[in-house]
């Protein structure tokens, strides 16, 4: 029981470490600081579950095709994942937002255009990235995404 609590503690730990996802309360006692923009990042936390018996596959898609696109796009993305081992997700991954808050309005950037040029080479057509993609999504169960932030002194 006290390996469970510990790595729950843990994982927790690890997000909170990150400085994301401040309550409502917390944003409106802070709302009159004055926070400089430069002191503040932002990122997409996506915690995903997968189907029963999905986890490896999901993880082997993302590791030899998305990782892989991201690191040869040249994008530089950040992106870092967790890979759980209690709790109701598998994975939870960490997507810096470069361009803060700004960047939840923006589809078909050209960072997204590199990334899905190199699934298509990885894959070797456009036909079989979007089916790789397709597939990854179908061994998804359950996705929840949070936007938060960090501060750079705490």
């Amino acid at each position: 029981m006290k390996i469970r609590i510990m790595g729950k503690a843990l994982a927790a730990a690890a997000v909170l470490s990150l400085g994301l996802g401040a309550s409502p309360a917390v944003q409106a006692q802070n709302a009159g600081q004055g926070q400089q923009a430069d002191e503040v990042t932002w990122a997409r936390v996506t915690m995903t579950r997968f189907h029963s018996g999905k986890r490896d596959r999901a993880l082997e898609i993302i590791k030899n095709y998305f990782a892989k696109a991201d690191a040869n796009s040249g994008v530089n993305s950040g992106v870092h994942g967790i890979h759980l081992e209690t709790g109701q997700w598998d994975v939870i991954y960490v997507f810096p937002m470069k361009g803060g808050p700004a960047d939840m309005a923006k589809r078909g950037t050209p960072e997204d255009e590199k990334w899905m040029a190199e699934m298509i080479k990885l894959a070797g057509s456009k036909e079989a990235a979007e089916k790789i993609i397709a597939e990854f999504d179908s061994l998804v169960a359950m996705s929840v995404t949070e936007v938060g932030h960090a501060h750079s002194d705490h």
